[in-house]
């Protein structure tokens, strides 16, 4: 059952409170005659069509202005814009967001941005904008939302939801962001991206949105599910994505983000918005990869958010070929050469919606053929580039190996019971001798042997440190890498490849890099065993290359 808070002002002014605590016993008597194969239909709470000749001054109001008057000169990010309200315009029930050049308080260009802070605030549901992005050098158009109340303090520590920004010297690119933690500078955000297979965004009008509940958000491109994010994902920073956002349109112009306008861009300018829309619940959507290999294995694409009685109807491309789940909500693809529109038709107790995905195929990724240069840790040698100085379970160096076989037949390894009181739980190395950049690179590849009765699928990270600024409390400060790899047996050895995941803190130099973290079954708090040995470097080159 969805939890919403939602004000807003309807046309007469009445004011409408929509809180999940309302009446708890309806609630609960509710989820209690609802079961799995009757989910509750999303209802529409909030929406601007744009169908009037102005801006609805009951659902929006205007920022003007550069920041200045609320200590924030240039919006944070030395944009060159005024914002005032004479470029939005409506016509044809859609909403223009005009940039111009042109001189107004000594700015060079002037835009609008507009939020509905006071006239529709909302915990959870989906946001979702129908948007022709535009695209050019030094414009950063936003669908975006920002906390109302400020429960955890000032910017970003009460959050901050980025739906939609594009960058416009990347205009078939979007990006979907949240931010949090502490102050600025010591501000955290974690974005991931989307890449249009064709075209550019400024072509065509897209469906934006993200799906916001108590412990996760997804953000979605036309009903594709490209990102998600949970609160585990910003630990050690809290989540302060539990209280009234409203959103926010604006079409800035310069800055740090975006870079300033050049010569390859003319104004005017335009951020076309055909609607805003507020539900309450969540609407089908699609996962699977819209990038693939050429005949590729099998590939699975599911569709979230559907009661069990839903019917599907399945269209894939001539040169592919689908394995199983016609009729059902997930279905296998085997991709041929070319790729194409996948299509699934929807019916359900609520609607009937078509959601397309266009996938397109890559060559192969030909890996470079590799061969082991060093070991950096093992048991039955003297230490070598790894160090243990610190772990926060028990930690035994050189105990009899438990199961030799062919992938490990050494007598000795370590063992690492976890320390099930700590969700991140760590063994830290100092470390030498060692070029991370042949690894994020891809040159170089960590491998490690691994005996564990946890799970299969149980995470293992590494993560590349510089010592002196990493701490406990202060992720991703200091963090130059991280390096991931997944279990697949339970109490029996095999060989695992650490596969390059992020650089957390571009601003560590690899020279800089002297401490290694491996966490066993990171955000967990789980006491399960781990015999690991044979930490060793693969490298399609000849030798490592010196630290640079």
């Amino acid at each position: 059952m969805l939890t919403m808070s939602i004000s807003t002002t309807n046309s007469k002014g009445f004011s409408l409170k929509y809180m999940s605590r309302i009446s708890f016993i309806i609630t609960v008597l509710i989820f209690i005659a609802i079961d799995t194969t009757t989910a509750q239909c999303p209802k529409l709470v909030w929406q601007d069509e744009f169908e009037k000749t102005t801006l609805d001054s009951t659902k929006w109001s205007f920022q003007i202005g550069d920041g200045c008057d609320i200590n924030l000169c240039g919006w944070g990010n030395n944009e060159l814009q005024w914002y005032q309200s004479d470029n939005v315009e409506l016509s044809n029930g859609i909403l223009h967001i005009i940039a111009k050049k042109e001189n107004v308080r000594n700015k060079l260009y002037t835009s609008a941005r507009i939020r509905t802070l006071g006239k529709g605030d909302w915990t959870y549901g989906r946001f979702e904008a129908s948007i022709k992005l535009p695209g050019g050098k030094g414009l950063w158009p936003a669908f975006w939302m920002l906390p109302t109340d400020k429960v955890y303090g000032g910017w970003p520590q009460s959050g901050e939801i980025d739906i939609v920004e594009l960058i416009g010297d990347e205009p078939d690119k979007v990006h979907g962001t949240i931010h949090f933690g502490k102050p600025w500078p010591n501000n955290n955000s974690l974005q991931k991206s989307y890449h249009l297979n064709n075209g550019m965004f400024n072509d065509q009008y897209h469906t934006f949105a993200v799906e916001w509940e108590e412990d996760e958000i997804r953000w979605l491109l036309d009903d594709y599910v490209y990102s998600t994010i949970r609160p585990e994902d910003l630990a050690p920073n809290a989540w302060p994505f539990n209280q009234n956002f409203h959103v926010l349109l604006n079409l800035a112009v310069g800055g740090r983000w975006p870079g300033n306008p050049d010569a390859t861009i003319t104004f005017p300018q335009t951020m076309e918005v055909d609607y805003v829309r507020v539900y309450d619940g969540f609407f089908p959507s699609i996962t699977g990869s819209h990038q693939v290999e050429k005949n590729s294995k099998a590939l699975k694409y599911t569709i979230h958010n559907v009661p069990e009685n839903a019917s599907f109807v399945w269209t894939i491309p001539d040169d592919a070929k689908l394995l199983e789940g016609q009729g059902t909500p997930q279905i296998t693809v085997k991709w041929g050469e070319t790729g194409g529109d996948l299509k699934v038709k929807i019916n359900d107790e609520c609607n009937t919606k078509e959601i397309t995905l266009n996938v397109l195929t890559v060559e192969p990724v030909v890996k470079k053929p590799v061969t082991k240069i060093n070991s950096i840790k093992n048991f039955e040698s003297p230490s070598l580039q790894m160090k243990h100085e610190f772990s926060s379970g028990n930690y035994m160096d050189g105990v009899k190996n438990p199961a030799p076989n062919d992938i490990n037949s050494s007598q000795l390894s370590g063992k690492y019971i976890r320390n099930k009181g700590s969700r991140y739980d760590v063994m830290v190395y100092r470390i030498s001798d060692l070029n991370p950049a042949e690894f994020v690179e891809g040159e170089s590849i960590f491998f490690i042997d691994i005996y564990t009765n946890a799970p299969p699928g149980t995470e293992i990270l590494v993560q590349l440190e510089n010592s002196t600024i990493a701490t406990g409390s202060n992720y991703p400060q200091g963090r130059h890498s991280r390096f991931q790899t997944f279990t697949t047996k339970q109490n029996k050895w095999e060989r695992l490849e650490l596969t390059f995941q992020n650089q957390p803190d571009s601003s560590i130099k690899s020279k800089d890099v002297n401490q290694f973290i491996i966490l066993f079954a990171p955000n967990s708090n789980s006491s399960d065993i781990f015999y690991f040995d044979n930490f060793d470097v693969y490298s399609s080159k000849a030798s490592l290359n010196p630290k640079k």
